[in-house]
């Protein structure tokens, strides 16, 4: 289990969320402890999903995607 859990909700946020990512795993790499970030889509029309998958296998904070069909 992670030390700290960053959730992002998201809806339509294609065009913010890989600034907002890149920015959080930035710092979360600099840090001694465990983490895990989770965005959960709900429902968007845009490409937020692919946007999100396309941060997986960063290097240490952990990347959840949840979606809900909305």
């Amino acid at each position: 289990m992670p030390d700290l859990s960053i959730i992002i909700p998201a809806y339509n946020e294609a065009q913010r969320l890989g600034h907002t990512l890149a920015s959080t795993f930035d710092y979360l790499d600099a840090q001694n402890y465990t983490s895990e970030v989770l965005v959960v889509d709900d429902g968007s029309q845009d490409n937020t999903v692919q946007v999100a998958h396309s941060f997986e296998g960063r290097a240490k904070g952990q990347l959840r995607v949840l979606q809900n069909p909305g």
